[in-house]
């Protein structure tokens, strides 16, 4: 009975020890060192959409510091905006810790870059370089090449607000086309009629041999409502007058 005796005796004298550790512990914690010295979380406070000196002083009433990181340029937003916070809002940090704030740059204005010639995704990098957003893509009919910028809105040289969105027109691609009936024509209006058509590649001869008026088409190639390509050439033959003291060339009979 006795040995049971000095194990109840051992019990309260080491639960006395460890409670006198622990007072010592919340004594040295809460009297002897003042209050902010204990480590505690609080929740990160939302301070974007202020000002910087704004935001800096809220967090410091929260227990945090403020520091500035990247700036960005924000067309709805005056310069120094906090735009995004990190760590975000409503998280748990130790007070004291710092809270990183990305701010506005402001509104930065600047000339539509020249992409006129280039193709879409050339300029599209020159662009994006610039700060601008690529918006609608849309083709119209031109002599430039196929799929080469040929227009921006707003226009190559206006003077914009940065970021925004910029507008590209393409020249659109060529299609093949129906030869059309020249004979008989003035070879001014024939070549009036093959430009709206988009036909660059024409050759025209002058036949001293040709039954019909001067500088008319007597002769075409290729025939009227064939398939002309893009690019395929056209030959015009064109009703003139022989040179003086010649006669006419004989020439082998068109189609």
């Amino acid at each position: 009975m006795r040995w049971r005796s000095r194990v109840r005796t051992s019990l309260v004298y080491l639960v006395s020890i460890v409670a006198g550790f622990a007072l010592a512990y919340l004594v040295v914690a809460f009297v002897v060192f003042p209050a902010g010295v204990v480590p505690r979380d609080v929740k990160v406070p939302n301070v974007m959409g202020l000002m910087y000196d704004d935001a800096e002083q809220r967090l410091a009433q929260a227990g945090f510091r403020a520091e500035q990181g990247e700036q960005r340029y924000n067309a709805s937003s005056p310069k120094m905006t906090v735009l995004e916070q990190t760590p975000p809002p409503g998280s748990s940090e130790a007070v004291g810790g710092v809270i990183i704030l990305a701010v506005s740059g402001g509104q930065r204005s600047t000339a539509v870059p020249t992409v006129t010639g280039l193709s879409r995704d050339d300029a599209q990098a020159a662009l994006e370089k610039e700060g601008f957003d690529i918006g609608e893509v849309t083709q119209s009919p031109s002599n430039a090449p196929p799929g080469s910028v040929i227009a921006t809105r707003p226009a190559v040289g206006s003077q914009v607000t940065v970021p925004s969105t910029v507008h590209l027109v393409l020249a659109a691609p060529e299609a093949t086309v129906n030869m059309p009936d020249l004979m008989g024509q003035d070879v001014d209006a024939a070549r009036a009629t093959l430009q709206q058509l988009r036909v660059r590649n024409v050759q025209v001869i002058r036949d001293a041999s040709g039954a019909g008026p001067l500088g008319t088409v007597v002769g075409q190639s290729p025939v009227p409502n064939a398939a002309l390509p893009p690019g395929a050439p056209v030959q015009l033959r064109v009703a003139a007058e022989p040179p003086p003291g010649q006669l006419p060339p004989l020439l082998p009979p068109q189609p």
